[in-house]
């Protein structure tokens, strides 16, 4: 190697030694903070009865236009915040573990966003611990970062300008904590255990790139009319439903439902269903067919995108309670709807 060689080598060395040093100070200087997906729930948090308006600066400087800026007291870290993101109702909370009593009548949040309707600060205990509540008006998908400058930055956008393909998934039923006092599960159970199980193989994957979201995460109770707001606020791509129900004449697996009324070009409905079940058998879930929905399902009849309706029956006896109580079951069928919601995308593009 001749000397000029080795002086491009050291130059290319150098730039990359440079490079690498500015992306870890970047790396360094922004920390993601944790957000809890919270359709149709809440983040388990004491409040108190006292809140207020909170300050809002929108005299923003370049950088800052566009974003929301909520400054922090010194001795917050990424380990004190939780955000919570509550797509259903148009709601963002961040949770703020703080020791400075009334840190946020003093100092104002900058934003020069016309989004956000109402921002309240609710105090959780005496010692500084707050939930800072953003009513917006419509639904946004968001990200956020914790800077060096003590700050939490928040950008807000539309789901389809970042996500190219999205899917509600709607689990079917309701249990009333005031009425439904058994110790045994219910099928309303099963169709929650699996959306959540799905929602977790989702977020492990890697490779995952379709933008899940839920009309609901627990037993709290979501309409139709809500439901259908969801799925357009998000211009879903696709939806699917997941119930549940004991059959008392024993039939033991899977069967999807479709709407045959509608011709959809790019997938249509029974195509869904048959890719769904379909992946569900190779999951090792027994497969009753697919069928055209009949009855009066509002969602269904009204979406104007592919969707279909998975039914997971069991027995209605003993080993139909076992089943229901069965995580292994309830994974598989997570396992067989997420690689069938994968599928059914690559047969849209």
């Amino acid at each position: 190697m001749n000397n000029a060689e080795m002086k491009k080598m050291f130059i290319k060395a150098s730039v990359f030694t440079v490079c690498s040093i500015a992306v870890m100070l970047h790396r360094s200087a922004t920390k993601h903070i944790l957000i809890t997906d919270a359709a149709g729930t809440s983040v388990d948090r004491e409040f108190s009865s006292e809140s207020y308006n909170l300050l809002v600066d929108r005299n923003v400087s370049g950088d800052q236009s566009g974003k929301l800026t909520i400054p922090l007291s010194k001795s917050v870290s990424s380990d004190d915040i939780v955000m919570e993101d509550r797509y259903v109702d148009h709601e963002l909370r961040i949770y703020i573990d703080s020791r400075e009593e009334g840190y946020y009548l003093d100092n104002a949040v900058l934003s020069d966003l016309d989004i956000i309707d109402e921002a309240v600060c609710i105090t959780e205990n005496d010692t500084g611990s707050v939930c800072l509540d953003f009513k917006l008006n419509g639904l946004y998908a968001n990200e956020s970062s914790l800077t060096e400058s003590s700050t939490i930055e928040v950008r807000f956008f539309k789901p389809h300008e970042e996500f190219d393909q999205i899917v509600v998934v709607d689990p079917i039923g309701y249990v009333d904590p005031d009425t439904d006092i058994s110790d045994e599960a219910s099928d309303k159970d099963l169709a929650l255990d699996t959306a959540l199980l799905l929602r977790n193989q989702a977020e492990k994957d890697e490779n995952n790139n379709i933008k899940f979201y839920y009309t609901r995460l627990s037993d709290a109770y979501v309409d139709d009319a809500r439901k259908l707001r969801l799925i357009e606020d998000v211009q879903a791509d696709m939806v699917v439903r997941i119930g549940a129900d004991s059959d008392q004449t024993g039939a033991d697996g899977i069967i999807a439902y479709y709407n045959d009324e509608y011709y959809l070009r790019r997938l249509s409905n029974a195509s869904l269903a048959g890719t769904l079940v379909n992946s569900c058998t190779s999951s090792g879930i027994n497969v009753l067919g697919t069928k055209p929905e009949y009855e009066d399902d509002a969602i269904l009849t009204t979406s104007e995108v592919p969707s279909a309706k998975l039914i997971i029956q069991v027995p209605g006896d003993e080993s139909g309670q076992k089943k229901l109580q069965d995580k292994s079951y309830k994974t598989k069928l997570a396992s067989g709807i997420y690689q069938g919601i994968s599928d059914a995308f690559e047969e849209m593009r």
